[in-house]
């Protein structure tokens, strides 16, 4: 009776040896998601209300637009800024629907105004603890010198991994990572 811990095939998989091109992409992966790390941390203090300009919009009318991207609502009326200044600017538009009347609390950025709101906030946040789960992988690639293409040579990158130095730290990443962006997304979805 054959046992199949002795049989011809090893459980564990040789990796190929670590090269300089991937290590390089590792490197612009880790680099890539800080930096959009950096962005949505902005994005998302903007959308908590710490923005320069400001303001209330009142919606007069909403309507729907095709784009390249598909079809998208489009709001528009009277922006008012705080600070009780007199501007008053006509016709300013804000991506999603809302109610004739219905005011909202936004802000002017580069491509129009954008909603101030607890949903965009977290929303924004869960794309940031996403940057950490790249940072990983980025991590992981880098020190490993390979990027994995099967199941068995993912397990084989982590045995790998977790032999260095760096190990307990992409671990940490994913863990915060994955935990931080679970919260924020269901945060996102119950926030008004």
């Amino acid at each position: 009776m054959a046992m199949p811990e002795l049989a011809a095939t090893s459980p564990f998989t040789a990796l190929p040896e670590p090269r300089i091109l991937p290590r390089i992409a590792g490197v612009g992966i880790v680099v890539m998601s800080l930096a959009c790390m950096a962005f949505m941390v902005r994005q998302a203090e903007k959308s908590a209300g710490f923005a320069v300009h400001k303001g209330t919009l009142v919606v007069e009318r909403c309507e729907e637009r095709r784009g390249s991207s598909g079809t998208y609502d489009v709001c528009s009326g009277s922006f008012r800024a705080d600070g009780g200044g007199r501007a008053v600017r006509d016709g300013s538009g804000i991506r999603g629907w809302y109610v004739a009347g219905e005011r909202v609390r936004v802000y002017r950025g580069d491509h129009g105004y954008q909603a101030i709101s607890g949903r965009f906030f977290w929303g924004r946040l869960a794309f940031f603890f996403a940057g950490l789960l790249m940072v990983a992988f980025g991590v992981m690639v880098t020190v490993v010198g390979h990027r994995a293409k099967t199941s068995e040579e993912m397990r084989a990158s982590w045995e790998a991994l977790r032999r260095t130095s760096a190990g307990p730290y992409v671990t940490w990443l994913l863990r915060t990572g994955g935990a931080g962006t679970a919260a924020c997304a269901v945060l996102s979805l119950v926030m008004p």
